[in-house]
């Protein structure tokens, strides 16, 4: 019990905190896309990809978890994959390295992974709410 109390009083409950580190997750992103890096950053245990992955990941889960509705939260969600394209192309034509299929792959297993998370999240409160109608429930998440 202290525990989920302890859970409900964080920071990661305030929708203002959680979309301030979905622009710096979406920053990060963009901005480490477009900055060539060299070639032993790039093959470093493909930290880039893990990077990429990371950040979809993050970016992905905090728009279904931050949104209350779910078409609006599924599409920018789904939004990130394009733009992870988009990313790629511009680092293509800024470094003239060519284009990364690996790390386009990273983006596209990121926005899945936190699609995923974030929908069984969404499931999870939906059916404590329905089981426990008359508990105070304090989380971002809330359905249509």
């Amino acid at each position: 019990m202290f525990l989920k109390k302890k859970l409900q009083d964080s920071e990661w409950m305030d929708s203002r905190v959680m979309l301030n580190y979905w622009v710096m997750c979406l920053a990060f992103l963009t901005i480490g896309s477009v900055i060539p890096m060299s070639a032993v950053f790039h093959a470093l245990f493909m930290i880039d990809a893990i990077v990429h992955f990371v950040l979809c990941v993050v970016i992905t889960f905090i728009s279904m978890i931050l949104f209350r509705s779910r078409k609006t939260a599924f599409l920018i969600s789904f939004a990130v994959t394009p733009y992870g394209y988009l990313l790629e192309f511009v680092h293509s034509m800024f470094s003239g390295d060519g284009f990364n299929a690996v790390n386009v792959l990273a983006n596209n297993l990121g926005v899945l992974a936190g699609i995923a998370t974030g929908f069984v999240l969404r499931l999870k409160n939906h059916y404590y709410r329905e089981q426990n109608p008359g508990a105070e429930h304090d989380g971002n998440v809330h359905e249509q």
